[in-house]
């Protein structure tokens, strides 16, 4: 979208101000050129209209956005501005009306007014915007609940979404729902953390969860181990706690043939400042080369 230049412009042929016909005429301008920058004046000059509307109303331009000519422009002042406490307020209450409306439109309007609640949503502060999103975590249709999981990986989850959460993934099998609790140290204390790495598919973000708990509790990170070794050393290596080591080194004795752990067991041992262990499988690889 064009938006209002900071600096004069510096093509010699937009200082000449002269009139589109006489530009048109002149050998040293294409066409092309005019057209595109008058096309961008255009817009320029819609969004600077939507500027001028009184506040009372672009709210009620926002809960009829769908078959707005000017919806572009309306969702950009409004993603754009910073409002008051009281604008804020009555901002959220006309975007809780759209939505209420948007369910019952045709499914190209419905399309355009969620993804409108979307781009509007995504630079609300985060504790305004969590509670509208909140219902849509466990919505039937991933639209809303991706929504809603890009909502609270800025609002935050409280320890009580852990569980939530994990219920619902069973339901939906969205690999995100999982993550949103990975990311969050509250929600993985207060979830199923056997139940959790068994669901997560990506290694890093079981390991982002092993790290977790190893920094509350670390015996329960400890138990973790054996079923994830990987995870588990990639989690210590990052937490740089050397007093894990010798767990480590059981962990590395179980699996010494497996050249991807032996990777990541040899940058652990680099964040651990394990020198000891180093050389010992600098002797190993060495040995392993000249097999090779």
């Amino acid at each position: 979208m064009a938006q209002t230049p900071e600096r004069p412009p510096s093509h010699p042929a937009a200082t000449k101000r002269l009139p589109p016909k006489e530009l048109a005429a002149s050998p040293e301008i294409d066409v092309w050129q005019i057209r595109s920058k008058l096309r961008e004046i255009e817009q320029t000059l819609l969004l600077a209209e939507i500027r001028c509307i009184p506040f009372e109303e672009l709210l009620r331009r926002i809960e009829h956005v769908w078959d707005d000519p000017a919806a572009s422009e309306i969702i950009y002042r409004t993603s754009q501005e910073t409002h008051s406490g009281n604008e804020l307020a009555a901002l959220t209450e006309s975007i809780k009306r759209l939505i209420e409306v948007a369910d019952t439109l045709p499914p190209a309007s419905k399309t355009k007014s969620f993804k409108a609640v979307r781009r509007i949503l995504s630079r609300m502060p985060a504790d305004i915007a969590a509670p509208i999103a909140e219902p849509w975590l466990e919505h039937k249709h991933k639209f809303r609940r991706e929504m809603a999981y890009r909502i609270f990986q800025r609002a935050g989850v409280p320890a009580e979404f852990g569980p939530r959460l994990l219920a619902t993934f069973k339901k939906n099998r969205d690999q995100k729902c999982l993550e949103l609790i990975a990311r969050h140290p509250v929600a993985i204390a207060a979830t199923d953390t056997t139940a959790l790495c068994e669901s997560i598919t990506d290694g890093y973000w079981r390991m982002r969860v092993i790290q977790s708990v190893l920094m509350t509790d670390t015996e329960r990170g400890v138990s973790l181990s054996t079923a994830y070794p990987r995870e588990f050393v990639w989690a210590a290596g990052r937490q740089r706690d050397a007093g894990l080591l010798p767990i480590l080194r059981r962990l590395f004795d179980a699996s010494p043939a497996d050249l991807d752990f032996l990777s990541i067991y040899v940058w652990a041992l680099g964040q651990l400042g394990a020198t000891d262990e180093l050389s010992r499988m600098r002797d190993l690889v060495s040995r392993l080369l000249q097999c090779d």
